[in-house]
């Protein structure tokens, strides 16, 4: 599956790559973006396989890989 990263993506990402696994929470916090948008966003990653669950109670994601460094 191709992963759009637009600016909202590169947002997300760009929160992973500075503070490492982050819940929802937090990353609804950093990137300023609506819980609805944010989710969008992170059911993409998911589904390309690029963050999982490290605990799923606490909604807390970890970055498997970031697509951007694909080339």
């Amino acid at each position: 599956m191709a992963l759009r990263i637009d600016e909202r993506m590169a947002a997300v990402l760009d929160a992973f790559a500075e503070h490492g696994d982050m819940t929802t929470g937090m990353l609804v916090d950093e990137t300023g973006m609506t819980r609805p948008t944010l989710k969008s966003r992170l059911d993409q990653l998911a589904a390309a396989e690029c963050i999982e669950y490290k605990h799923e109670n606490t909604a807390l994601w970890t970055l498997i890989e970031d697509p951007r460094d694909d080339g």
